[in-house]
């Protein structure tokens, strides 16, 4: 099964992960073939679709791809009996953003906020996750090639930034943890970007193994994390996670990828 795997600078912990199993038990994963492309932050906008291909528009881009692919400097479509989409800019933190401002049944009381009704939560935020390079990504692999798609958003942040860090925007994450509103809040960021994604792709949702009070990630998995294939770097970085949380995804991609083959 050869999969295309796209990303950005959250593709480290999932080609660090996969090094991680082969490494373990090469015979467990040989029908697997996945090759990774990627660029940091939103670079993956700097892209264009051109005779069945995903072309760079910038050379800084096409390196990237170049890096990471072993040599590739663009995606050949057909090459790919499916597609794992990884993070590109989809996040818990849309719906903090939103939490900051407004509440709806089911959570914690609070005067200042303005409370809506949860359909209109769920439409506002479905609406807004479906304007990003995620879906976007998602719905152009769809129309092209009319192979599956699986996709995964950006991992929650490491437990530890839950109290801020200096250089840090807080997001609200202790706020939305003490209210007891936390699990709530990571259930409807699974259920709307689910329903930004279904037209076009699945979603794989966090592993619950790696989740800490609904919206975080669990410290074990951040240690050491880097954004960098070569591994290198890590400890003051919350936001990427490291080579044993991309361990817990390889399953959930193979296992979805299999299935709608099948």
């Amino acid at each position: 099964m050869r999969v295309c795997v796209i990303g950005n600078s959250h593709i480290a912990a999932l080609k660090l992960g996969w090094d991680a199993l082969l490494a373990a038990d090469p015979a467990a994963w040989a029908e697997v073939k996945p090759t990774f492309f990627g660029a940091p932050s939103d670079g993956m906008r700097h892209i264009k679709l051109e005779d069945g291909c995903i072309v760079p528009k910038r050379k800084d881009i096409a390196e990237h791809f170049q890096r990471m692919s072993g040599g590739q400097d663009k995606i050949t479509l057909a090459d790919y009996d499916g597609f794992f989409l990884v993070g590109l800019n989809v996040s818990v933190k849309r719906i903090l953003r939103f939490y900051k401002t407004h509440a709806w049944v089911g959570l914690a009381p609070d005067a200042e906020k303005t409370l809506v009704h949860p359909k209109f939560m769920e439409e506002f935020l479905t609406e807004r996750y479906s304007s990003t390079r995620l879906v976007d990504m998602a719905a152009m692999l769809k129309s092209v090639t009319g192979r599956p798609v699986v996709a995964m958003a950006e991992p929650h942040w490491a437990a530890w930034i839950r109290h801020g860090q200096e250089g840090t925007a807080d997001y609200g994450w202790d706020k939305a943890i003490t209210s007891g509103d936390a699990p709530q809040i990571g259930a409807a960021f699974q259920q709307t970007v689910t329903a930004a994604l279904a037209p076009y792709a699945t979603l794989l949702p966090q592993p619950p193994e790696t989740v800490q009070d609904g919206i975080m990630t669990a410290a074990a998995y951040n240690k050491d994390a880097s954004r960098l294939i070569s591994g290198e770097g890590g400890g003051t970085d919350a936001a990427h996670m490291n080579a044993a949380f991309g361990q817990t995804i390889w399953p959930l991609v193979r296992q979805s990828l299999q299935a709608q083959l099948s």
